[in-house]
């Protein structure tokens, strides 16, 4: 879609609004019809396409201003089949993570008075599993899991991650580390826990931070990110900017903490500790 409605005031923002007040729009846009959170897509030009930016969102079922199909870019083959494993315990060796090739594109500048026709288009690619799946999993494959059916801890199993020097740094059930991003609680805050949640929209700031907001990056939860984690994560997961990650689903071991003025913020030390299940479309052939 071409407009997304400004939740300051209920009007229409358009694709050429949004490229030229970003600061003004970020993160407080949703659907005009489905009111789902909504992100904006540069246009962008590889060797073989040429697409005009548009807004995309995870639209409600139904939704009729959906002109753009997203799909999670899994190798069901690696992910593993989740009704296989009922009970299964989980082992993740974060020395054992690798960065993933995400996307290459070139921005183009395009905007367009029509809503193009966008279709999902499944990537295969190696994500995660190591020697012994299922005992030993990514956090790619756990988030992938979680995406899939948010449930998927309610099945009782136990869970470690283990850093590099050995050192446990979760050990325990599931269910009792698992915090989705938009519903982080008091007592989730200043322990270790398995964050996951959909990014919606990311900004740098004047010391060259980078924040991965969930939505309105004033008030509701982000994941921070000082300059030289920035740069590891382009580097680590292959990526040409940090906008490839615009409505990707996130998951992150670390700790929350809330600001003064009452936001919540998560930290890690190593992006190591992060990973990302990104979404991808492409025009439909005429």
């Amino acid at each position: 879609m071409i407009y997304a409605k400004y939740i300051e005031d209920g009007t229409l923002c358009s694709t050429s609004d949004y490229s030229n007040e970003p600061e003004k729009y970020r993160g407080l846009i949703i659907c005009p019809e489905c009111d789902k959170k909504t992100w904006y897509t540069k246009g962008f030009t590889t060797e073989k396409v040429e697409r005009m930016a548009c807004f995309a969102a995870h639209h409600k079922e139904g939704c009729n201003a959906s002109t753009v199909l997203l799909s999670a870019e899994d190798n069901d083959s690696e992910e593993g089949n989740e009704s296989e494993l009922p009970s299964t315990d989980i082992r993740v060796d974060l020395d054992k993570s690798n960065g993933q090739s995400i996307y290459v594109s070139q921005d183009n500048d395009k905007h367009g008075e029509e809503d193009s026709d966008w279709t999902s288009s499944p990537q295969k690619k190696a994500i995660g599993g190591s020697n012994g799946y299922p005992l030993n999993k990514s956090l790619r494959q756990l988030l992938t899991h979680l995406c899939k059916n948010p449930d998927y801890a309610e099945r009782g199993q136990s869970i470690t991650i283990v850093a590099d020097s050995g050192r446990k740094i979760i050990d325990g059930q599931l269910k009792d580390y698992l915090v989705p991003i938009n519903s982080i609680a008091s007592n989730q805050l200043a322990e270790s826990r398995i964050f996951w949640g959909t990014i919606n929209n990311l900004n740098e700031d004047k010391n060259g931070r980078l924040w991965l907001n969930y939505g309105d990056y004033r008030t509701e939860p982000s994941i921070l990110l000082d300059k030289n984690q920035k740069t590891d994560l382009l580097r680590n997961f292959k990526l040409k900017s940090v906008s490839e990650l615009d409505g990707s689903d996130v998951i992150i071991v670390s700790h929350a903490g809330r600001s003064p003025n009452g936001k919540i913020i998560i930290k890690s030390s190593f992006t190591k500790y992060m990973s990302f299940r990104r979404y991808s479309a492409e025009n439909i052939e005429s």
